[in-house]
């Protein structure tokens, strides 16, 4: 694909098809994400691919209690805005859209702590973000589709205790990679058009 058409199809997927992703797609996924830039140049990050069904349950056991819990009635009959409409699609879905698609795979990057007292503190979470873009437009250009879920509040550690990760590793999200179904329900989007966003010089 051209890049700009790969930029074009992005977008989040969260319902799959039973049809098989090979495993040499995956490495190519990673591949990309390994050519993110590195604040420190050693490019450590570490991979962790959930393949099996008892695999991606055994991980994602609060994710499902979040989206068990969701109250979908709150937005029935109600007129909602895309932020709400996607919020009330999304949500049920967070389990499923990770223990149903055949891969999920599980960026890590060196951090005991995240500390944000100065931008430049990030850097070990701003490049692990850098690394998990370039995997989701990798996954679009395999033609395939992604889920991203971003782990919440001590969900974060609960994943990577039920995973054995050492201490001093931090993830910031779980990528599922699959192929969506055709059918899937795909909302309107916000325009894109940077007129509106730009200021010349000063704000």
């Amino acid at each position: 694909m051209e890049f700009n058409e790969v930029v074009d199809k992005r977008r989040t997927s969260r319902e799959w098809t039973d049809e098989p992703v090979a495993f040499e797609a995956i490495k190519r996924i990673i591949e990309a994400g390994m050519k993110a830039p590195s604040w420190n140049h050693y490019r450590k990050w570490q991979f962790i691919v959930l393949h099996t069904r008892e695999e991606k349950e055994n991980a994602f056991g609060y994710a499902k209690y979040i989206a068990d819990k969701f109250d979908l009635s709150r937005y029935e009959n109600k007129k909602l805005n895309l932020a709400q409409k996607m919020y009330s699609y999304a949500m049920p879905r967070q389990y499923t859209m990770l223990v149903d698609c055949p891969y999920v795979v599980i960026p890590l990057f060196r951090c005991a702590k995240l500390n944000g007292e100065w931008v430049s503190k990030l850097n070990p979470l701003t490049t692990a973000w850098c690394v998990a873009e370039n995997m989701m437009l990798a996954v679009i250009n395999e033609g395939l589709g992604y889920s991203l879920r971003i782990p919440l509040n001590k969900e974060h550690d609960i994943v990577l205790g039920q995973l054995d990760v050492p201490k001093g590793w931090m993830t910031p999200c779980f990528i599922g990679i699959g192929h969506p179904k055709a059918d899937e329900l795909v909302l309107e989007q916000y325009l894109t058009d940077p007129d509106g966003h730009l200021h010349m010089g000063v704000w």
